[in-house]
């Protein structure tokens, strides 16, 4: 009688480490790890208003993306808005159309974004060691300082960060098996694809510079990557990218040489861009952090590196070091390799020994004390570093929840059980980070225009007008939250604002001032700082001058009593 196993190829043994079922404890802790993010990213979703930037730019290019049903050409203010491709705010419209127009629905996207880049680190990671290695690096992803705060923001960078870590786990499982490779490199074309509708064309130079490093130090990987140079690949690419490029620049001469060199509005310095990452990366980089300075060879393994470890490595230079140098600098430009450095994190923590680890515990733990004592004792402190806006009973509650929290995670520690210390300290970035979410829904009034808007709309009538000093993009949440269009009040021009009817809503101050006298109501929104100024100039010209409210650092004045 013959006997019905099967029987192993050399390939399945060594190439494929997932040929046998997994067990019922993987799926356990994916679910987990997914039921957790939908609760911390989608439970939360409407808590605080839109911010003007690039919350109003996208979450009000979509409502009139939605009013127009000029899909080709983002718009805020009837202002074109080419950044970006469009992508994103397509993916918002969609939103709106199923859930209505909100701040909710704008952020829904970014938070399923957020998801699957979770999802996708933890399949990364049991690709390229087991899946206790991918549940460590999806939970530190998720429990980070920066998933509760740049990661709530409506912009591209997590949807970008999604098709990134797409196109990575797809090239990984290709990697791995020869069965289905083209199919699997079919999917590295296709994300990074959907990742230049979404950000730029950047995304392709950012793949092919980690598939090259990692094509440089193993040869399997030049052996295997040739493929994806193959050009039934580039065809679909092109078919799929290069429309809305193509038909952009034909209608916006010089857009695309502007798309390349990008902006410097939202460019940090890169010292303040690097101590940000320390932030973003908590309490994971304070973990890390021992045993990559006193145990690095143990960590790194220089002279037996494998491919598991040089791709996380090779994927935060990648996605990292050009931002810090010549490119983009804005708060939540580097999430594309925030996957990377939860993989590197997570095997830094396997690895990092017994006493470093205790180490590392204990910097948490006189972290806590020191944000207790002072949130408890010399609440002045906060005011003097720059905290004065954040209610100062989060401090009080994250400096002890963190500080007995870790002092927990020391017993497991201690005891010999590192998966359950990493486990209890970054649960206690749940309460934590959503005191940090509740910290920016109640610092939005400072950093958004909605209850100027909502104190507007009743009050404008038919004939009522609303006027902006200050760039267009500090009201972008205008945009969203103001039942009509408004003007913009000594600014120039944006560049592909073209045409004359577009250009008239760029005003000076005579022609307000001659304005001001006449019935119709007119609310002008200025900063704090330009009250004297617009006092002078109202008073001496019309003698009506009516402060009439003041949003965050903004103040409306008008016409009418």
């Amino acid at each position: 009688m013959v006997a019905g196993a099967r029987t192993f190829t050399l390939e399945d043994t060594f190439l494929e480490p997932q040929v046998l079922n997994p067990p019922p404890t993987r799926h356990a802790l994916l679910v987990f790890l997914l039921a957790l993010a939908a609760v911390l990213h989608l439970a939360n979703a409407g808590w605080s208003d839109l911010y003007d930037g690039t919350e109003g730019q996208f979450a009000g290019g979509a409502r009139e993306m939605l009013e127009t049903q000029q899909w080709f050409v983002p718009t805020n203010n009837n202002v074109p808005q080419l950044q970006t491709p469009p992508l994103v705010y397509w993916l918002i419209v969609l939103s709106y159309k199923i859930f209505g127009v909100s701040a909710a629905a704008a952020r829904a996207p970014i938070a399923i974004a957020m998801i699957a880049s979770v999802a996708l680190t933890f399949l990364i990671g049991e690709r390229l060691a087991n899946y206790w290695r991918g549940f460590a690096a999806g939970l530190i992803y998720l429990c980070s300082a920066g998933a509760f705060l740049p990661g709530r923001i409506v912009t591209p960078d997590a949807v970008f960060a999604a098709f990134i870590a797409g196109a990575i786990f797809c090239a990984v499982c290709g990697y791995q098996r020869r069965r289905f490779r083209r199919a699997w490199f079919a999917g590295v074309w296709l994300c990074a694809a959907l990742a230049c509708l979404s950000k730029g064309p950047a995304a392709l130079p950012y793949l092919a510079a980690l598939f090259v490093l990692l094509a440089i130090f193993f040869r399997e990987a030049r052996l295997r990557f040739r493929l994806l140079l193959h050009w039934t690949y580039l065809i679909p690419f092109l078919l799929l990218v290069a429309p809305w490029f193509v038909w952009t620049e034909n209608h916006f001469p010089g857009f695309f040489l502007r798309s390349l060199t990008g902006s410097n509005e939202s460019r940090l310095p890169a010292w303040q861009f690097a101590a940000l990452h320390l932030a973003w990366w908590f309490p994971a980089c304070l973990l890390a952090l021992p045993g990559f300075l006193f145990a690095a060879r143990r960590i790194i393994r220089p002279r037996e590196i494998v491919f598991g470890d040089a791709l996380p490595l090779c994927w935060m230079a990648v996605g990292f070091l050009p931002l810090l140098l010549i490119g983009d600098r804005s708060a939540s430009a580097s999430m594309s390799m925030w996957s990377a450095f939860a993989l590197w994190a997570a095997s830094a923590w396997d690895r990092t020994p017994r006493p470093l680890r205790a180490g590392a515990i204990g910097v948490l733990i006189f972290a806590g004390a020191a944000v207790a004592a002072i949130a408890f004792f010399a609440p002045e402190f906060l005011e003097k570093t720059g905290f004065q806006n954040v209610p100062r009973p989060l401090f009080q509650f994250a400096g002890p929840a963190l500080l007995i929290i870790s002092l927990v995670a020391l017993y497991f520690s201690a005891k010999d059980r590192p998966e359950i210390a990493l486990f209890v300290v970054l649960g206690s970035m749940v309460p934590i980070g959503l005191c940090l979410a509740e910290g920016g829904a109640r610092l939005a009034p400072l950093f958004s225009l909605a209850d100027a808007a909502r104190f507007l709309n009743p009050r404008l009538g038919e004939n009522g007008h609303v006027l902006f000093e200050g760039p267009p993009r500090r009201a972008s949440s205008l945009t969203f939250y103001l039942n009509r269009k408004f003007f913009l009040v000594n600014q120039a021009p944006d560049f592909f604002d073209r045409t004359d009817v577009a250009r008239e809503k760029y005003l000076d101050e005579n022609f307000v001032l001659t304005e001001w006298d006449r019935a119709a109501p007119l609310f002008l929104i200025v900063e704090q700082s330009r009250l004297p100024h617009w006092q002078k100039l109202v008073t001496a010209r019309v003698h009506i001058y009516h402060q009439v409210t003041t949003c965050g650092s903004y103040v409306v004045l008008s016409n009418q009593l």
